[in-house]
C-alpha cells in the first residue's frame, strides 16, 4: 500500500549511519490530519505533509491540491546539520515524485 514511503524509509536507513539515522524522526499526516510515523500503515496517495526532525531542526514538506510541495522551516538550520537535512529532503522528495496523489479539499 505504500510502496514509496517504505522504501523512502529504507533508503534513508541505508544513506546515514545508524546514529545520524536515529536522531532523524519523520511525522507524515495525510489530508484528514491523521499523524503516521514510520511503522504506521495508511494510504500514501493522500499524503498532505511531512515533519523532518533531526537534532533541533524541523523541516516541514507540504503537498497542496495542486500536488504542488511547499518546502518550509522556521528555525535556522545549524551548519553542520545542513548536509544531512538537505540529503534526507532530497531523498524524501524523490520518492514523494512517484506517488500517484488524489486530490485533496
Amino acid at each position: 500500500m505504500n510502496e514509496n514511503i517504505d522504501n523512502m524509509f529504507d533508503e534513508l536507513s541505508k544513506e546515514f549511519p545508524k546514529k545520524a539515522y536515529q536522531e532523524l524522526d519523520l511525522i507524515i499526516y495525510d489530508n484528514d490530519g491523521n499523524k503516521y510515523s514510520e511503522d504506521d500503515e495508511f494510504q500514501e496517495k493522500i499524503f498532505r505533509n511531512l515533519f523532518i526532525s533531526y537534532e533541533t531542526n524541523v523541516v516541514d514538506i507540504r503537498r497542496n491540491k495542486y500536488s504542488l510541495f511547499d518546502i518550509n522551516t522556521d528555525i535556522l538550520i545549524e551548519q553542520e546539520d545542513l548536509a544531512v537535512i538537505g540529503k534526507v529532503i532530497s531523498i524524501v522528495v524523490k520518492h514523494l515524485s512517484n506517488i500517484e496523489f488524489e486530490e485533496s479539499n
